[in-house]
């Protein structure tokens, strides 16, 4: 007769949950984000403070919104440069409708020194609205007007910037309510309501991608065009979706930016455009679509905003974050493009 073995083979559940954490371990990006933390711990006393730590994770609740909305549009072998003049031309906009229907209906909606002092809810919901309806202009742009991303999206870009300069003369407007200040300002405990709102869209986009038919047609649709049109997939509709949704996003994200700095002005975002394809690639988004993960990307946007915060925390010039910003963008790039060509 046979001995027993000494040892319970690992159950079904058990393996999964085990694989599940040797992936996440993998992960470059996660030991990355913890050699940062590390650094900031020895280099500053004031880095693992828990004001820092809720400015950092306002900082990721910008960036990360920014860079999920741009790994939807990159999986599908697009691109969007609209979205940091998306974030500020929704709000400026937003303030404007309310002003022009404050005249027609007799009420007072802006104060002195430009500052707004009607509702906050409508200039909120009419953000997000026009956010949307800059992403279907641009979905819109690509797929139906046939015009590159590149391009149509870069002309949006322009077209925003210059009309957000003549929607407020060139002037900030200054959003002073307590109601305003709170989505970038408050706290549940000690974590920052903005980071809550980026979490639950990170949560929304997980699913969306990896336990909806939406993500197969989207990663479809980045990894071979042409054979998920032949498999029946409405090709269009999809670009225009994801359009939409990264112009959700970047309102979103602006509204987070502009209640933190209690204003808004034209020039204000430049270049986050960048920093949101940055973080993309940096969490393994490909540029040529069919390859990325909203998970990969949060993460990347954590070490984004880290390595920004303890630049900032030794003083380091805008000048230079921009500076370091372009070389690990073109890094960031250069190893995905490496990573390809390993894989083809």
């Amino acid at each position: 007769m046979s001995a027993l073995p000494l040892t319970r083979p690992e159950s079904g559940s058990d393996a999964h949950a085990g694989s599940a954490a040797a992936a996440v371990l993998r992960q470059p990006m996660l030991w990355l984000l913890v050699a940062l933390l590390a650094a900031g711990a020895l280099s500053s006393p004031y880095f693992l403070s828990a004001d820092n730590m809720a400015n950092l994770l306002r900082q990721v609740a910008v960036f990360g919104l920014l860079a999920l909305g741009m790994n939807l549009v990159m999986l599908t072998g697009r691109i969007d440069l609209s979205v940091g003049a998306t974030m500020v031309f929704s709000v400026i906009a937003a303030v404007e409708i309310m002003v022009v229907a404050g005249g027609m209906l007799d009420v007072r909606m802006m104060g002195r020194g430009n500052t707004y002092v009607g509702p906050v809810a409508p200039v909120a919901a009419l953000t997000l609205a026009v956010g949307a309806l800059v992403g279907l202009f641009n979905g819109l742009g690509v797929a139906c007007g046939r015009v590159a991303p590149f391009i149509m999206t870069l002309v949006t870009l322009s077209a925003l910037r210059g009309l957000s300069y003549v929607l407020s003369n060139g002037r900030p407007y200054y959003l002073r309510s307590d109601a305003y200040r709170w989505l970038g300002e408050a706290r549940v405990g000690p974590v920052p309501v903005a980071a809550l709102v980026l979490l639950a869209v990170f949560v929304v986009f997980a699913w969306l991608l990896h336990a909806h038919l939406a993500g197969k047609r989207i990663y479809a649709i980045g990894g071979d065009e042409k054979t998920a049109r032949f498999a029946g997939v409405r090709v269009g509709r999809w670009l225009v979706a994801v359009y939409v949704a990264s112009g959700l996003c970047a309102a979103l994200a602006g509204l987070i930016l502009t209640s933190r700095a209690n204003s808004v002005d034209a020039p204000m975002a430049t270049g986050y455009e960048l920093s949101a394809i940055a973080i993309a690639v940096l969490g393994g988004t490909s540029l040529m679509g069919g390859h990325g993960s909203p998970w990969r990307t949060l993460c990347a946007a954590f070490v984004f905003a880290a390595g920004l915060n303890l630049l900032t925390l030794h003083d380091v010039s805008a000048w230079y974050q921009d500076l370091i910003i372009g070389v690990v963008l073109i890094a960031a790039v250069a190893a995905a493009s490496a990573m390809q060509r390993r894989g083809a």
